[in-house]
């Protein structure tokens, strides 16, 4: 093979097959460089990389982990002492909360060549704390994108529980237990849903870039099936109260929760039955409801823990006083809830315990019980007092906006358009309309 000198060394003519090796040796050192600087450049630095020029700029993102704080990132992406507290210390002087920190918050990095021109500290995707460098140190501003709210109808009907069609739409499930609880004391969603029962939320959304940010507040509901037609609003009165009223100005709030567990299966329901452990017929005197192990579990009004201890068969056992001689029991807990102990008050709502298996139990669920004067009644049939309804001198102003909801929820699902004659806070969207959820 013939040889010829160059400028470091000999080189050798190699044939077709030879100068092929070498071309596919060549793109392969190029896709491994070109993949470097990609990564580089998306995902995570490694310190002291090659960038493709110095006037190259490129944008890198990480995240809080567990238990780390802002310091930990940056030095994680080999940022040195000296400039981690120069970040830190320009933080300090705007607002930003270093307390507040939170798994998930995004740090970015922005580079130009091998130099780091600043990072920016984002909460969510409105608020964010931009952080530049310079020759005289760091820098810090806080940005707050503006956000607009737009006003959406939400329809569909339920298809196997309400939890599945409300998401299979497209909602957050956040939504689905705000809607359940405004109406919980009216339907009870854990017995009274039944296939194509039907359902309307008219509620706000916020957008930040034209993309969705969050629920915002749920202005009216409407649920129609057989358990009845129920209709709640939204009303603020001149004095600041507010709450969720029906139709007729009544609230929708009661004394006493439907029932201990916001989503569960009724599996044994009060009277008699057949017991699946004594394996005879005797009178069940409560309801018990499926549900996951740890599942929280609420107290149903405001009272005073009477007993919270093992109780033989019931296991884990709470029983709470109310006023009117009621009685509310909660059995077979796997634990008990903060301030769930003798002799301390308790609030509607509160977490009593957590659903378990102890005591006489063939799986986890909840043994719930209510007693009146003494006597066991059956909790689906309890019919509590209403809280306060709207005050009549503001009933007129009640009516007013009662109306405005129902001509919005009469629209087709998605974003609520003005129309001519409409208020101004009803008005076109000021990007793209969102995809329309509902039927």
């Amino acid at each position: 093979m013939e040889q010829q000198v160059g400028p470091v060394g000999p080189v050798r003519r190699v044939g077709l097959v030879g100068r092929a090796a070498v071309v596919l040796l060549g793109l392969a050192v190029v896709a491994v460089g070109i993949f470097a600087v990609r990564r580089l450049t998306v995902k995570h630095p490694v310190c002291g990389p090659e960038v493709p020029s110095p006037d190259s700029t490129y944008v890198g993102s990480d995240s809080l982990g567990k238990g780390e704080m802002l310091a930990g990132v940056l030095a994680r992406w080999c940022v040195p002492q000296a400039r981690i507290d120069a970040v830190q210390s320009a933080l300090a002087r705007t607002d930003f909360n270093f307390r507040n920190m939170r798994p998930g918050d995004n740090v970015s990095f922005e580079y130009r060549g091998m130099s780091m021109t600043g990072i920016t500290y984002r909460k969510d995707p409105v608020t964010s704390y931009p952080v530049r460098f310079d020759s005289a140190g760091a820098t810090a501003t806080k940005e707050v994108k503006p956000v607009d709210t737009v006003r959406v109808v939400v329809r569909g009907a339920v298809k196997g529980s309400l939890w599945n069609s409300m998401t299979g739409l497209g909602e957050r499930p956040g939504l689905v237990v705000n809607f359940a609880g405004i109406l919980s004391y009216e339907v009870d969603f854990l017995t009274e849903t039944n296939e194509g029962d039907s359902f309307e939320i008219l509620l706000d959304k916020y957008y930040v870039d034209t993309s969705f940010y969050r629920d915002g507040q749920v202005r009216a509901v409407h649920y129609k099936g057989q358990a009845g037609n129920f209709y709640g609003f939204y009303y603020r009165s001149p004095s600041g109260h507010y709450d969720f009223y029906n139709e007729k100005g009544q609230s929708l709030r009661k004394s006493v929760l439907r029932s201990p567990l916001t989503f569960a299966n009724v599996t044994s329901s009060f009277g008699m039955r057949f017991h699946p452990i004594s394996r005879v017929y005797r009178q069940h005197q409560g309801v018990d409801y499926g549900a996951p192990l740890g599942t929280p579990v609420s107290a149903i009004a405001d009272g005073t823990v009477t007993m919270a201890r093992w109780n033989d068969g019931y296991g884990n056992f709470v029983q709470i006083r109310h006023s009117g001689g009621l009685v509310s029991c909660y059995g077979h807990l796997s634990r008990y809830g903060a301030g769930a102990k003798a002799g301390r008050s308790v609030r509607q709502g509160q977490t009593v315990g957590y659903v378990g298996s102890t005591g006489n139990s063939t799986g986890p669920h909840l043994h719930f019980e209510v007693r009146q004067n003494g006597t066991p009644v059956n909790p689906l049939k309890v019919i509590p007092p209403r809280a306060e309804p709207v005050a009549g001198r503001n009933m007129p102003e009640f009516n007013v906006l009662k109306a405005s909801y129902l001509a919005d929820l009469a629209r087709p699902a998605g974003p609520v358009v003005a129309a001519p004659d409409s208020s101004k806070e009803k008005r076109d969207l000021p990007f793209p309309r969102p995809k329309a959820t509902g039927l």
